[in-house]
């Protein structure tokens, strides 16, 4: 089973996934929608739809496609506001931002941390330089720490690329803290380099990276996927 990411992030999110071996049904902004019972059509059936920023209503129609289809989605709300953001994050699997913007979704909906729960599974926040936030229901709190780079060129696409290794490893059936493990080091590349699409990944140099950053397990885990004998 495939996963299909939507909205202007669409193609750089792509690109990333591609980049460990898990290329992704890309969906392009639009005025409208694509059908995803089109699209499970042609590329067959989805694991997981990420939604991403794009006009409100085409983001709107994917996550009703998603509740009415049974589809498991996640949501990037971007700068969504009031009630269609609030109507937007409706059954998320995933709520998947910044801080900076989970701030601006709540403080556009009016709702809480316990609130937005409420309406999501998992919530996912990149921290900065604090690294990774993920809550839940029935789970521990977990914090990933920002993965190790060697040197910071360029912050463009940094956001993209996380969002591409937590997919990635997500389809992988991955825990959460592997998945924002694999996620903060793609982008730890991306920091490493000019542009949102102009980097490439080494699968073996990516697992010692890996290793240096989270450890042994992190990167036996990550091998089976990216070094298969």
């Amino acid at each position: 089973m495939k996963t299909a990411v939507t909205g202007s992030t669409a193609l750089a999110v792509s690109h990333g996934m591609s980049q460990l071996g898990e290329p992704a049904i890309a969906l392009e902004p639009g005025q409208e929608a694509f059908d995803l019972i089109e699209v499970m059509e042609q590329s067959g059936p989805l694991s997981l739809v990420h939604i991403g920023p794009d006009a409100p209503k085409v983001m709107l129609s994917y996550a009703e496609q998603c509740r009415d289809l049974g589809l498991e989605f996640s949501a990037d709300p971007g700068t969504l506001d009031g009630a269609d953001a609030a109507e937007f994050i409706e059954g998320a699997k995933f709520l998947v931002t910044s801080q900076d913007r989970y701030q601006f979704l709540q403080g556009v909906t009016g709702l809480s941390d316990d609130e937005i729960l409420a309406r999501v599974r998992v919530r996912v926040t990149t921290v900065d330089a604090e690294g990774v936030e993920i809550v839940g229901h029935d789970m521990e709190r977990i914090r990933v720490p920002v993965a190790r780079a060697r040197e910071l060129i360029d912050p463009a696409g940094a956001s993209d690329a996380f969002v591409a290794g937590l997919l990635t490893a997500l389809g992988w059936g991955m825990p959460l803290r592997r998945a924002a493990e694999l996620g903060s080091q793609l982008a730890a590349v991306v920091l490493e380099s000019v542009g949102t699409h102009g980097y490439t990944v080494n699968h073996a140099e990516f697992v010692r990276l890996l290793e240096e950053s989270y450890g042994v397990a992190c990167a036996a885990e990550a091998s089976a996927y990216l070094l298969p004998e």
